[in-house]
């Protein structure tokens, strides 16, 4: 078989309903309400999400960074703003649930991340660090599908123009999560007023090339910054930052796919957890070919 055929084996066999769901929208047609019926059982009655959606965090209660997580599958999709899985979670965004207003930040953890399975990096500490992620992409997500006369809009736009003003703050740094969605907010933050979205463009480029690892002997065993972790194909804004990198982790897709058409997970929970984390790998390793399939795709390698 072939590194696609490896693959979607590795798909039937082994991803989650997800995953799958996702896997047959961008490769075999299937539709968007089959990808979104399967996201919904990750939902809460909150509108938020949990439940292990981020398969390093098994508390089933909502919490932003889940939340997170499903925004940016509705993104993806282009989900209408009238449906009810988008509806639910900006009525979490709108509930402040969870935000903590002395930082006008969404956490990344929440305490009761402690009581469940989780990777040692979910595991919540009195002293949260606050670094807008998940805020810029939650922000990012009103921007995109709140009316503009409600109130979690406003909310929206002005933690959109908080965000805004402190990466323009900052020197230039490698932290691809954040920069990940400090791209989702320029880009859905145009057409509302928010002031610098041009100067947020160029930080972001100064930013973007310091992620990237060029060692590819790091890859699949190190958990460094890869051009899949960033772009999604040559037509992406930052390709031009990459060129020599994305190509080569083509390449190396290619060579490194493993018989049973996955790639390896390369990071551990480093806690007592790890009957859990093997669960776990399985899961991403599904999330992992689905993107890698899909660059692959999208360089024209298949």
């Amino acid at each position: 078989m072939n590194t696609y055929e490896r693959a979607r084996a590795f798909m039937y066999r082994c991803a989650r309903p997800l995953e799958l769901a996702l896997w047959q929208h961008r490769f075999e047609g299937g539709s968007i309400e089959s990808v979104l019926t399967a996201l919904s059982a990750y939902q809460n009655a909150d509108g938020g999400f949990g439940h292990a959606l981020e398969a390093d965090n098994w508390n089933p209660a909502s919490s932003p960074l889940t939340t997170q997580t499903a925004t940016a599958i509705l993104f993806d999709l282009d989900v209408p703003a009238d449906h009810p899985v988008v509806q639910g979670v900006l009525r979490y965004l709108d509930s402040g649930k969870d935000f903590d207003e002395t930082h006008r930040q969404w956490p990344g953890s929440i305490p009761s991340n402690n009581d469940h399975p989780r990777a040692i990096w979910w595991t919540w500490e009195d002293k949260e660090a606050f670094n807008y992620n998940p805020t810029a992409g939650l922000a990012a997500f009103i921007l995109r599908y709140a009316g503009r006369e409600s109130a979690v809009y406003r909310e929206g736009l002005a933690l959109a123009q908080e965000a805004v003003d402190w990466m323009l703050g900052q020197e230039p740094f490698a932290e691809k999560h954040v920069l990940f969605l400090f791209a989702q907010l320029a880009r859905y933050a145009h057409g509302h007023p928010v002031d610098g979205l041009d100067r947020l463009t160029e930080r972001l480029r100064a930013c973007v090339p310091l992620c990237v690892c060029a060692d590819l002997t790091k890859y699949g065993v190190e958990y460094v910054d890869r051009p899949t972790d960033l772009i999604d194909g040559p037509q992406h804004p930052f390709y031009p930052l990459m060129t020599d990198a994305a190509q080569a982790e083509c390449r190396f897709l290619i060579s490194s796919q493993q018989e049973d058409g996955a790639w390896p997970v390369p990071w551990q929970w480093y806690n007592e957890y790890t009957s859990e984390f093997a669960v776990a790998k399985v899961w991403w390793q599904g999330h992992i070919v689905l993107k890698h399939i899909t660059f692959l795709r999208n360089f024209g390698m298949l």
